[in-house]
């Protein structure tokens, strides 16, 4: 877990990062009190064993990482509190495809709400982004079952054809370039880039842990790269540029409340961000070089994870209460015409696509 989501997920209280429930450390005081309680009449031990014994059963199934599964498969049906029915019906007409993060998997579903299932091509699976084509999606998945143990993948959008990235990288937050044939990813050491098939694989910004973080990289239609840039001194991120080749590094804001999870208009002459990541977030956008920025999302919102539709409007998620409580909004680039798309969606990160889910299976 980057630094950057460390603090944006702290902020939110996101429940899914809590601890886990620890195994009792009294084993033999547990033990102990049981051969007691055996002395007590028998009505005691009836009325003992039918409390005790579903606590034991909800024990069992508490406080453990569900074990990843290979890469491969078929995208699938799933079961979530969203409901498809609720989704307005103009919302079919918006064009491109919609990913969320939704519980361990990656969802995928039309703008209207229907084709809804998730994507099954690990387990656990985060950050969601698809091809220029729409027809493949990287996303961060496990590769084994402890934490940070993680990585990139590619996968067509049914689930199939997947592939590994990078290995032992902790790949995280990755874009697209405009042609389809290379990704822009984070790590701890820095923003790498790597051809889709998983070779060339080389460092465009180093990152420094103790002056610096990187993440959450963005490309743009007009090939610059946007990424947020956390400064450990000043306790702010800033949404820094570079060029692919690596050159001319810029700011591309300056000064308090801080900004991140920047993401580029279709056109790549605008660009959202969330200012103000560790508290109140809310979502701005300024043109390509940073100039003009201006507020898009109501005051007192928290709203986060930006993302654009091919038609030029912005799509984010707007806190209920808790980081698992969500619902998504559409808007105008300048703000308005505000609208709820998909009620209770429950996501913690949103993606939109540019072309049809594709069907059949592997």
């Amino acid at each position: 877990m980057t630094d950057l989501e460390e603090k944006i997920r702290a902020a939110l209280h996101d429940s899914q990062w809590d601890l886990a429930t620890w195994p009792d450390p009294m084993p033999r005081v547990r033990r102990a009190a049981a051969r007691q309680r055996a002395r007590l009449a028998a009505t005691t031990l009836v009325l003992a064993a039918a409390i005790v014994t579903p606590i034991a059963l909800l024990s069992s199934t508490t406080g453990t990482r569900p074990t990843p599964k290979p890469p491969g498969g078929n995208a699938t049906a799933t079961s979530t509190q969203f409901d498809a029915s609720r989704v307005p019906s103009w919302a079919s007409h918006l064009g491109g495809e919609v990913a969320y993060k939704c519980g361990d998997s990656v969802c995928l579903m039309r703008p209207g709400g229907t084709g809804h299932r998730t994507l099954g091509a690990t387990k656990t699976e985060w950050d969601p982004s698809w091809s220029p084509d729409g027809r493949r999606l990287t996303f961060r998945g496990y590769y084994g079952q402890g934490d940070g143990q993680y990585d990139l993948y590619v996968a067509n959008a049914n689930g199939c054809q997947v592939t590994r990235l990078t290995h032992n990288l902790n790949g995280t937050s990755s874009s697209w370039s405009p042609n389809g044939r290379q990704i822009v990813f984070s790590t701890p050491q820095g923003i790498y880039v790597i051809n889709f098939k998983g070779t060339g694989l080389r460092r465009l910004v180093r990152g420094e842990k103790t002056s610096y973080g990187v993440d959450t990289p963005t490309w743009s239609r007009s090939n610059l790269i946007a990424y947020a840039r956390y400064l450990p001194a000043r306790q702010r991120t800033e949404i820094y540029t570079v060029k692919t080749d690596g050159s001319g590094v810029s700011a591309l804001t300056r000064g308090r409340p801080g900004f991140g999870q920047p993401a580029w208009s279709p056109d790549g002459h605008s660009i959202a961000f969330v200012a103000n990541p560790d508290s109140t977030s809310s979502i701005e956008v300024a043109a390509a070089d940073g100039t003009g920025p201006h507020r898009v999302s109501p005051r007192g919102w928290i709203s986060y994870s930006p993302t654009w539709t091919p038609s030029g409007q912005i799509v984010f998620l707007h806190q209920l209460g808790t980081a698992t409580r969500t619902s998504a909004y559409i808007m105008n680039s300048n703000g308005s015409d505000l609208r709820l798309l998909y009620p209770n969606l429950n996501a913690t990160q949103i993606a939109w696509g540019p072309a049809h889910l594709p069907r059949g299976r592997c």
